[in-house]
Parts: structure tokens; C-alpha cells; sequence
């Protein structure tokens, strides 16, 4: 650096946009009599080409460790203009950062000197003249001791400000960076880098950190009454003078996230929403989180905490004196090594009238409705949360639009009833698709064969399902149940007999997803295992309405045993545990079976229905026969349903089984399904079961 360069240092300083700021008119207070000392030292013989002065070697041999170079022209501190405290009391950055981590007027200067090249890429420059190398262009330790320091004792007092623990590094207010040249350079060759952080709230740029974008979100609702008033209150006396921790426990869509932001725009305050799940482990990505909602005044929220929370949670919450809310499903558990004093505020997706008034709002504000008798019936059947009823109505008109040309109500913007109820539907189940598959419910009634009892049965079913809500809310029958909420059923009867269809039939009437358990996903060899996949089970299936339909249950709650061995000692406990999870569920389990007498006499007390389907009769079995066969299939005159139904004595199953073949066999000749095309398909329905043929082959070619 030229020696006119040098000595227009301090006229750019003093002319540009930064000394504009009070603390950076202290800085070049500052840095002014170091300049002037440095061009003193160096004389004529500086160039521009000089990595260092020519000097440089004579002065590092003379020097007593830990002198400054040059002390002469070095200020007192406390006479640098303006002091710290006015730049505090005009500065809203500077005010916080040392009140926040009690900052002394030494710290401060640190931290402006690392602060200057983000302003005015010209103190690189400067920097780099001080340091004797151009290619230094950011503030090293050394740089900050020799400015801030007049002594040796003062120099190794100041060391300390530079500890691992220290407000500077261990709040990361600022970084140490190796000396490019030298990674293991001692601790003065230590570049000083403010905090992106830190540099956004000292220049006032009040945005959101870069670096917290993918997990975070800072949102300012608008203010309005929170539901809970009391909650509130609480919400209110703390802030500002004393930490509160606050665990809002639901299902997912039971408005948690809704809660926090009404508490925010209460308080008219923004809210910092947090996704817990990619962070809660991350102790620097927690101490970002937690001083951003310092700086911007924010509600903190997390949302999906599992419970216990993280050793890194926990630390950094026991050491925020703010209000913190987290969101979870799970009961909140107290961790071992911090006293946190979180209160769990249940979230729930309210009762059938506020949803109906959710359902009612939410499509008057996207400009549809809906009839009164379906408002009644969403509300009743699902238990949906503020947010997912939203999603399900934007969803609901989407396909509305779909079909607008062959609906002229659908045209009006107004979804029909079958489009609510598909995207209700659609707004529950996610988390069982991994421990089950989901059933579409195609079946009616029409399609069912049986006497009149079972069908009588089926029907009392569906009616408990439609006004269970009614019945347990506002009647107050909840209250008096501790347990055995929801409802639960055995379809017993031989293969074939149309149980899985039934269940079919019961989802459509009543409009819920039908979803049945894949029993590979949930028996295990292991002891304990099949507990914990029945847990994973009935805890998915707790924030949705969907039927849980166990086909074959007679392998998972078979009649419980004398104890001779360990296993039939287990054997036992996995039933007494199912008992127990089918009274806690609150929704409607249905549980197939073969061999009704092998199911336990305990067990079966605790079903609500127990529905046998009988292997069907001479006239049922006609009926199957007719049903089977579409009407649009083309059916050849010959066909008698009455032979069939009289000669073969078979189950549901099996007819709909040999309907269809006889249908290829039909495709695959003259177009007509016949006589001779049911008989061919009944013969080797026969042979599949390893039965006796009751007919010869019809075409005479075989299987």
C-alpha cells in the first residue's frame, strides 16, 4: 500500500457512507491514530508491491512480547467518540447485543472492528495495511489487541475475551478463523468473523436468518381473541418477565399450530414456527433458533417435538428466560437432567357443532356451501382439525371444477357431497398406509347376500357409526366412559361368506375409509414384538375416523390358554393387550374369522356386534348368482340360475370367482356368457378346491 493511499485512509473513512452510523464514526476515532503511527513507522520506502514493509524484520527483533509497536498517539478508551453508552441508547442492535450477553465496552469494539468489511469493503483494505499483508483483509486477534491494549498486562488480560466460553465464541457472536497460510497459527493469527447473525441485527436488516429458511418460518398473524382465555392470560403475564413453557398435545389438524399463532397475534408479536424434527439434535442450529426469536421479539414454536425431548432441546429451553410453545402428539414426558416445567394445554379438534361451524365458515369464505344434512354429516364423521378442514374444502372444489361441465352445481362452485367426502376422507389415514392398505369401499348394499338378521345387524352397525358423536357428545355419554368409546365388531363365518365385503359396505354407508391391517406387518415370532406392531397400529389409527378391518383375527386373538410353557404364557399376554387396546380405541375395529369357537370368551364380551354369516342357502344362493352376473354383461338365454343355485353348493366367494372365469371364457368364444362357460368355470373352481368334480367338463377339453 502506497504511503497516498495510506493517508487518504482516514478522509475516505470520514467522507464515506459508514462513519454516517455512530459506531462507525467510534471505529474511525479508533483507527485513526494507528494509521498515522503505521505511515510514521514505515516511511518512504513502502510500495505498493510490498507484501510488507521493508521495516518489518527490524521491528519484530526490537519488539518486548506483548509491546505494541508503537504506543504513541494510542487514545484512552474511554475518550473515542462517541462512548458506548450513546451509541446504545440511538442503536437498537448494539442495545441488544450488550444487554443480551452483558457485553463490556472492550467486547463491543471486537465485535465492530469484525463488523466493518461487511459495510465498506474498504476497511478490507485498511485492515490489510495495519497487518503488514494485503491478503489479510479481515481483523485478526492480534489486530484487535494491538488497537485495544496499550500494555503487555492489558494484552494478556484481553486473552480472555477470546476463550472458549466466552460471550464472543461461546454464544457465537463471533468466529475464530485459521490463518489461511497457517492453519496452526497461535491465537492473535486468528481471523475474527462476525455471525451472519449478528451482522443482520447490527445493520438492521430485520429479516429472517438465511441459514434458518429451511426449517423455519417467521410469520406475523393478525391479532384476534384466543379461544382459551385463560391460556392467554397466563401467555400474556409472562411475556417479558419470566420463561413459560407451553406443550400443546393432539393429532395432527387438531389446530396447534393455529393456537400459537392466535397467541401471537394476541400479543402482537410475529411467531417463529420451527420443524422441530430436522433440529432438535443440532445444539448450533438450536442456539440460531433461539436468539432469532430473541432479536426479532418473537413467539417461539416448535412444532412435531417427540417426546422426552432431546439432551440439546432441553439445555438450550432451561436457558431461554422467554415463552416457548411445542407441538407434539404424544403425552409430554419430564426429562431426567434438566426441570423444564413444561404444561401440556390439550389440543383437540373440538366437537361435532364447532366443526359444523368450521365446515359452514370455511365454504362461505371460498364462496360455496353445502346442504345442512351434509354439513351435519362431515362434522359428525370426521374429526377433522380447522386446518385439514380448509385443505379438504380448497380439495373439494378443486374436483368440483373437475367436473363442472357435467354438474351444474359443481359449475356454481359448490363441491357435492360425494367430492366433501372424498376429500375429507383424504385428509386422515397417512400415517397407517405403511402398516396397511387402504380398501376404496365400492360395495353396497344392494351387492350383500344375507338373511335378515345379519343385514339387521350391518344396519345397526352403520346407525351407531352416524350418531356415535351425537350420542357420546351431546348427550354426555363420554362422560361417563372411561374407556370402550369407540366401536368394534366380529364378522364370523366360513371362507367366502362375504365378510370383507360387508365391511366394504359398512365403510361406504357410512362415507370413512376402510383400511385392512396386512397381519405380515403386525404377527412376529419375537417375543414383545407383536405388542409393539399392534401399538403402532392402534396409534397411527387414533387421528382418523378409518375402519380398521382384521381379516383371518383369529391368528392374533385366538382363545387364550393354560400356561405350560413361556410361549403360551406370552401367547397370553398378547391378547390381554389387545383387550386392552380395542377398549382404547376411539373408532370402529372390525375383526374377521373363521372359527368363531377358538375366539375367547372375555374377548368376544367386549365386541359391540358380533354378526355370523352363514353359508348361504338355496334361495341366497340364487340371489348371489344374479347379483354376481353385471347387468350390462351380455347373458345367454340358457343360463338357469336355479340349477346352479340348487346343484352347487357353494359360498359367495366362490361364485364371484366362477362368474368371472366363465365371463373370459365367454370373451374368449362366442361373446356370451352361457350355460356351458358357468359350467366349465365351476368345474375347475371344484378342481382349485381340491373337491370332487360334481359335473364333467361341458366343452370336453379339460381345465
Amino acid at each position: 500500500m502506497s504511503e497516498a493511499m495510506a493517508a487518504s485512509v482516514p478522509a475516505c473513512t470520514e467522507n464515506g457512507t459508514a462513519p454516517g452510523l455512530p459506531a462507525f464514526r467510534r471505529l474511525d476515532d479508533m483507527l485513526r491514530p494507528a494509521v498515522e503511527s503505521a505511515r510514521g513507522r514505515r516511511g518512504a520506502g513502502d510500495t505498493d508491491d510490498a507484501r510488507r514493509g521493508p521495516d518489518a524484520g527490524v521491528r519484530c527483533t526490537h519488539r518486548t512480547p506483548g509491546e505494541r509497536p508503537s504506543a504513541e498517539g494510542h487514545p484512552d478508551a474511554a475518550r473515542w467518540e462517541p462512548p458506548w453508552e450513546n451509541i446504545v441508547t440511538v442503536e437498537r442492535g448494539w442495545s441488544w447485543l450488550r444487554s443480551c450477553y452483558g457485553l463490556c465496552d472492550f467486547e463491543l469494539d471486537v465485535v465492530l472492528l469484525a463488523l466493518a468489511p461487511e459495510i465498506d469493503p474498504w476497511y478490507e483494505r485498511l485492515y490489510g495495511y495495519l497487518q503488514d499483508d494485503v491478503d489479510r483483509r479481515r481483523p485478526t486477534v492480534g489486530l484487535a489487541l494491538d488497537l485495544l491494549t496499550a500494555t503487555a498486562r492489558e494484552r494478556l488480560f484481553a486473552r480472555r475475551f477470546f476463550g472458549a466460553d466466552a460471550p464472543l465464541l461461546g454464544r457465537r457472536v463471533l468466529r475464530l478463523l485459521p490463518d489461511p497460510c497457517a492453519e496452526s497459527a497461535p491465537l492473535p493469527a486468528r481471523l475474527l468473523v462476525p455471525d451472519e447473525q449478528i451482522v443482520d441485527v447490527l445493520l438492521d436488516q430485520g429479516c429472517l436468518d438465511r441459514r434458518l429458511t429451511p426449517f423455519c418460518e417467521l410469520v406475523t398473524p393478525p391479532p384476534g381473541p384466543v379461544e382459551d382465555e385463560a391460556l392467554y392470560r397466563m401467555v400474556r403475564d409472562a411475556w417479558g418477565r419470566l420463561p413459560l413453557r407451553l406443550y400443546l398435545q393432539g393429532p395432527p389438524g387438531a389446530g396447534r399450530r393455529r393456537t400459537a399463532e392466535a397467541l401471537a397475534g394476541a400479543l402482537a408479536v410475529p411467531l417463529l414456527a420451527v420443524d422441530a424434527e430436522d433440529v432438535v439434535r443440532d445444539a448450533v442450529a438450536l442456539e440460531l433458533i433461539f436468539r432469532e426469536a430473541s432479536l426479532q421479539g418473537a413467539l417461539l414454536h416448535f412444532d412435531d417435538v417427540e417426546s422426552p425431548c432431546t439432551r440439546a432441546l432441553a439445555d438450550r429451553l432451561s436457558a431461554y428466560d422467554g415463552v416457548v410453545t411445542l407441538s407434539g402428539s404424544r403425552p409430554w414426558a419430564p426429562t431426567a437432567h434438566r426441570p423444564l416445567g413444561v404444561l401440556t394445554v390439550p389440543c383437540v379438534p373440538g366437537d361435532a357443532a364447532r366443526r359444523r361451524t368450521t365446515w359452514e365458515e370455511v365454504l362461505a369464505a371460498h364462496g360455496a356451501r353445502a346442504a345442512p344434512a351434509d354439513l351435519d354429516a362431515l362434522a359428525v364423521r370426521f374429526r377433522l382439525g380447522p386446518a385439514q378442514i380448509e385443505d379438504a374444502v380448497l380439495t373439494a372444489r378443486t374436483a368440483a371444477r373437475l367436473h363442472a361441465e357435467d354438474d351444474p352445481e359443481a359449475a356454481a362452485g359448490s363441491p357435492s357431497r360425494l367430492e366433501l367426502f372424498a376429500a375429507a376422507r383424504a385428509e386422515t389415514g397417512h400415517r397407517l398406509t405403511p402398516l396397511a392398505r387402504r380398501v376404496e369401499p365400492s360395495r353396497t348394499v344392494q351387492d350383500l347376500v344375507l338373511p335378515p338378521e345379519p343385514l339387521e345387524l350391518l344396519h345397526g352397525l352403520c346407525e351407531w357409526m352416524v350418531h356415535r358423536r351425537r350420542v357420546m357428545d351431546e348427550w354426555g355419554f363420554d362422560r361417563r366412559m372411561s374407556q370402550g368409546k369407540g366401536v368394534s365388531a366380529l364378522f364370523a363365518g366360513p371362507p367366502g361368506t362375504g365378510k370383507t365385503m360387508a365391511a366394504e359396505v359398512v365403510a361406504h354407508d357410512v362415507g370413512l375409509d376402510l383400511f385392512k391391517i396386512d397381519l405380515s406387518m403386525v404377527i412376529s415370532k419375537y417375543i414383545g414384538e407383536t405388542e409393539k406392531n399392534l401399538e403402532r397400529v392402534f396409534t397411527a389409527a387414533a387421528d382418523t375416523d378409518a375402519i380398521l378391518f382384521f381379516d383371518e383375527a383369529d391368528a392374533l386373538f385366538g382363545k387364550r390358554s393354560d400356561v405350560h410353557d413361556a410361549h403360551d404364557r406370552y401367547a397370553n399376554i398378547e391378547v390381554a393387550y389387545l383387550l386392552q387396546r380395542m377398549e382404547e380405541y376411539d373408532g370402529l375395529a372390525i375383526l374377521a374369522t373363521n372359527m368363531r369357537g377358538h375366539l375367547d370368551d372375555a374377548f368376544t364380551r367386549r365386541l359391540r356386534f358380533v354378526v355370523e354369516f352363514p353359508f348361504p342357502d338355496d334361495a341366497e344362493r340364487r340371489r348371489i348368482w344374479d347379483v354376481c352376473i353385471p347387468p350390462e354383461a351380455p347373458r345367454a338365454p340358457d343360463v338357469d340360475l336355479d340349477r346352479l343355485a340348487r346343484e352347487f353348493r357353494l359360498s359367495g366367494g366362490s361364485i364371484h370367482n366362477i362368474v368371472l372365469h366363465a365371463a373370459f371364457l365367454a370373451a374368449a368364444g362366442d361373446g356370451r356368457i352361457g350355460m356351458t362357460e358357468l359350467l366349465r368355470a365351476t368345474r375347475r373352481e371344484y378342481l382349485k378346491m381340491g373337491k370332487v368334480e360334481p359335473i364333467p367338463d361341458p366343452g370336453g377339453q379339460g381345465p
